[in-house]
């Protein structure tokens, strides 16, 4: 029972490796420092150094894995990275690497947006471009694909909870618009409940491809109150006002070095207004998902 995970450092890769350790799988972290090492060990999982930028030793790591989660990936192109070397070029090694070591089954993160390339600006960039590509060398790999496509993941250790709660600690949380874009944030426990849901099922089951979503579709503005409201509860200061900037001030800001961090498209994912039918995964878990409030809590007592 081995399950490889790539990106296994990363905040979804390793509460995936703590998911599968607990349930008795034996977890292989792939990652590309003794520091990741330390992270995937941590989680409970058993590292896997590869040093090489093109994974040479990864039909090695693969051999006698059941399924591999492929979660290594950029979603914005910085320090000489790109979305054809990492998001295509990778995803093209890691199903080389599969063949060659005869894994039958690959668990790939895509992006909520990807099925409205084309007809949402917002959801019509090199980034989801890069995502689409990626998509389809798994489709016409030969092995079998599954592909969640996430909406913001959340829970213990997220960026948003942490950087959200600190600009209300600050007293100002400077907001994109008038905050009317929804998201559907999901629990990352369930994520990893998910993926292992995935990799257990039964071969040719269908669908294979699912939005990451969660139970709840919110406007963002709503979503920041609701966390103000969940951080007020667990004893968190949350007096703040709300600095509306224009999304076209947004939008050259990110151009010329970032807004709040975010590159131009990561902010076109934060503002794609990308929400979907969460039932399927609730199917597929075998139980509902976890409710909003219930999320937030748990990565706001972790933050």
């Amino acid at each position: 029972m081995r399950l490889a995970v790539t990106g296994a450092n990363g905040f979804v890769g390793r509460h995936v490796i703590g998911h599968a350790a607990r349930a008795g799988w034996d977890a292989v972290g792939i990652v590309r420092s003794e520091a990741a090492s330390r992270v995937v060990g941590e989680a409970g999982g058993r590292p896997a150094l590869l040093t090489d930028p093109r994974f040479e030793g990864l039909p090695d790591v693969l051999e006698g894995a059941h399924a591999v989660v492929h979660l290594a990936q950029i979603g914005a192109e910085r320090g000489g990275q790109t979305y054809d070397s990492v998001n295509v070029g990778l995803t093209e090694r890691v199903l080389d690497a599969c063949r060659l070591a005869g894994v039958p089954r690959i668990v790939y993160f895509s992006g909520l947006g990807v099925a409205r390339y084309g007809k949402s600006r917002r959801s019509t960039n090199r980034y989801f471009l890069s995502k689409l590509a990626a998509e389809t060398l798994v489709f016409r790999s030969g092995r079998e694909g599954i592909v969640f496509r996430p909406s913001y993941v959340v829970g213990p250790g997220d960026a948003f909870v942490r950087a959200s709660l600190a600009a209300m600690v600050a007293g100002e949380v400077e907001r994109p618009g008038d905050g009317s874009y929804r998201m559907q944030p999901i629990f990352v426990e369930d994520v990893a409940a998910l993926v292992l849901a995935a990799v257990e099922r039964p071969g040719g089951a269908f669908p294979t491809v699912f939005d990451l979503v969660g139970p709840e579709a919110l406007s963002y503005a709503d979503l920041v109150d609701r966390l103000a409201g969940v951080a007020a509860a667990e004893g968190r200061p949350t007096t703040h006002r709300v600095r509306e900037i224009p999304i076209p001030e947004a939008d050259e800001r990110a151009r010329n070095g970032g807004y709040q961090g975010m590159l131009p498209d990561e902010l076109d994912c934060l503002l794609c207004d990308e929400v979907a039918d969460p039932a399927p995964l609730a199917a597929l878990l075998g139980r509902p998902l976890t409710p909003l409030d219930e999320t937030l809590a748990a990565a706001v007592r972790a933050a």
